[in-house]
């Protein structure tokens, strides 16, 4: 009993200085670049950059990590093992939100992307919801959420798209089109939300 004691102890005590020693090994790390250097000498699937966003992540851990400052570390100990975030990056990024067809030109020809395109405004202004015109024609993987791109900041989707939904003469509850020469395609959008600045964090997550 007393030797279980003993390695018991012993076991807790060298947890808690290897603990100490990483935690004193991210402080050195101010930025995403000398956070990537990190993840090379601590080569691990679980060891990474996360990104979290108040509008797309609703976590208890999400939340206590974008309300805290950058530098910040919050350490949560598992039965096994022990992982410590440490928020390198905080920012608020504009962010765009619509619903939107995807009519793929390499898959359809000119015509039919024509009569689709016509098929939809009319029906929409017909009173036929945006949701179920995208279930029922956009060929992108959105069409299985009625359309909704949710919220993105720019590089997500094609410039041409984006250079349109940062457009403030676009009001919410307008449709417009947007035709991409190469690669052949063309979007049926709907603006559904304004833009929006959202707070978004960079993470870097490490478990000893």
């Amino acid at each position: 009993m007393k030797y279980l004691l003993t390695v018991t102890l012993a076991l807790i005590t060298f947890t808690a200085t290897a603990q100490k020693k990483l935690i004193k090994s991210l402080d050195t790390i101010t930025n995403t670049e000398q956070a990537e250097k990190f993840l090379e000498t601590k080569k691990s699937r679980k060891n990474k950059i996360l990104i979290f966003n108040e509008e797309k992540h609703q976590s208890k851990l999400a939340n206590a990590l974008l309300n805290t400052s950058v530098g910040s570390t919050k350490v949560v100990k598992g039965e096994f093992d022990t992982t410590v975030y440490k928020v390198i990056e905080k920012d608020n990024q504009r962010h765009y939100r619509l619903s939107y067809v995807y009519l793929d030109g390499n898959k359809l020809d000119a015509e039919t992307i024509v009569k689709y395109k016509n098929e939809i405004l009319q029906s929409y202004e017909d009173g036929v919801r945006f949701d179920d015109l995208a279930k029922k024609y956009s060929m992108d993987k959105n069409a299985l959420r009625g359309g909704d791109s949710g919220w993105l900041k720019e590089g997500n989707l094609p410039i041409e798209v984006e250079t349109e939904a940062f457009n403030l003469e676009h009001k919410v509850g307008q449709i417009y089109t947007v035709r991409i020469p190469e690669p052949q395609a063309y979007f049926v959008i709907l603006k559904t939300h304004r833009i929006k600045k959202i707070k978004e964090i960079k993470v870097l997550k490490v478990i000893d």
